[in-house]
């Protein structure tokens, strides 16, 4: 049993993290798709579902700096039970507001908020454990491990969704996700760290936190003079300005308004991305050695951007369907790369941090850009809205080949 969760999970430490996960997310995928159409019902408002979803993104944007320094210096595996218990009791909030008919779009975008505030703590902490858990050899297996969670996530969830939809109500989509994360946390707490000594040793929680904040500053200055993650940050910026509001808040309105369909119609579209995610690792996996990590990373934010353009003239939903899955198995090019990346040019007391500035990059771009879709999409149709954001993604990547630094990092 030991050789063959070796081969293929690496430990039994990065089964239990990958497991937890799986459920997690799987339970993600359903409260996103619940969300968005459910925040496109209580509004009636593309502008304000756009700005409900934004607040999925906005805690990182705020607080994602001081997250990966606290990721730095406490407990990595503590932070990260703390924030699925507590992920897991706001997410009950929205079927029990449901019920006592108090939800409105307001309330949708606080529990949103809320729910994100403990994702800005969880994932920096994860990124930087991973590197506690395997081997440096072992790294891209089980950056890639962790990362295919989400590919079996979105497998799972949004047929779980389409299924679920007609028999329990949209609303129920949250009560299995607050149950994911408590079976998360369980997965978690199974998990054994090698001891590594952290200033929470020593020191109580405000003068961690005090600490955390100086540690800001000491990471941002380290990541300013050193141009190859400088770079990585500013093309994860740029790109995700371009690509990430049509992507999420995009793909509920073109179902509504270009497809004509409904909710379980919206869930099927997102198993797309989970096919061609799962294609694209496995191809990453078989040829990734060959090749420069950053190499693969421009070209996979160039094609990210292309692979939209079909969505300027699909009018069915499997022409749709066909689309997203030749997107999504370039995603893998971006996301799985880029935590190798940090991790071999990073010192590991640093890299909470940088990856808590990618989080930022990433997440807190993704709030403009789900914002700014919302109110477009009012007066453009969504389909000429993807034809132009494709050109604009997959310049960032392009720019990306002019920076020797980056371009030449292993």
């Amino acid at each position: 049993m030991r050789k063959w969760i070796e081969r293929i999970f690496v430990n039994s430490n990065i089964l239990r993290l990958w497991s937890g996960q799986v459920i997690s997310q799987t339970g993600d995928s359903m409260f996103q798709i619940g969300l968005l159409w459910l925040a496109l019902e209580v509004t009636g408002s593309n502008a304000m579902a756009g700005s409900i979803a934004m607040m999925g993104y906005l805690p990182t944007l705020l607080f994602g700096l001081l997250a990966g320094a606290l990721a730095d210096r406490a407990d990595k595996r503590m932070l990260m039970l703390a924030a699925d218990f507590a992920r897991g009791i706001v997410v009950l909030f929205v079927p029990v507001l449901y019920f006592v008919d108090g939800l409105s779009g307001l309330v949708l975008g606080l529990i949103t908020f809320g729910i994100a505030l403990f994702n800005a703590v969880f994932n920096p902490a994860r990124d930087s454990l991973t590197v506690l858990l395997a081997r440096k050899e072992q790294l891209i297996r089980a950056n890639s491990l962790i990362h295919t969670s989400w590919q079996f996530a979105l497998l799972l969830g949004p047929p779980l969704a389409g299924l679920l939809i007609p028999l329990v109500g949209i609303v129920h989509l949250f009560t299995i996700d607050a149950a994911t994360f408590f079976l998360s946390f369980y997965c978690i707490y199974l998990i054994r760290v090698p001891k590594v000594k952290t200033v929470s040793d020593r020191a109580s929680f405000w003068q961690l936190l005090h600490l955390s904040w100086r540690d800001v500053a000491e990471g941002l200055r380290y990541a300013r003079a050193d141009r190859r993650i400088w770079a990585l940050l500013m093309i994860t910026l740029i790109d995700n300005l371009f690509i990430m509001g049509p992507a999420i808040i995009g793909a509920p309105i073109f179902v509504r308004e270009v497809l004509k369909e409904g909710v379980s119609s919206y869930a099927y579209l997102e198993l797309a991305y989970a096919v061609g995610m799962l294609i694209g690792t496995v191809g990453l996996n078989l040829v990734s050695h060959r090749y420069r990590k950053s190499h693969v990373l421009l070209w996979g934010i160039i094609l990210d951007g292309i692979t939209f353009l079909p969505l300027l003239w699909v009018t069915t939903f499997w022409g749709a369907f066909l689309t997203v899955v030749v997107h999504a198995t370039v995603i893998p090019m971006i996301i799985i790369p880029r935590p190798t990346l940090i991790q071999k040019v990073v010192p590991h007391n640093l890299q909470g941090r940088v990856f808590s500035m990618i989080d930022v990059a990433v997440v807190g771009c993704t709030a403009v850009s789900l914002t700014l879709t919302g109110i477009v999409a009012e007066f453009v149709p969504i389909n000429i809205i993807f034809g132009f954001i494709s050109f604009l993604a997959a310049g960032s990547g392009a720019v990306g080949w002019l920076i020797k630094e980056f371009r030449d990092t292993e």
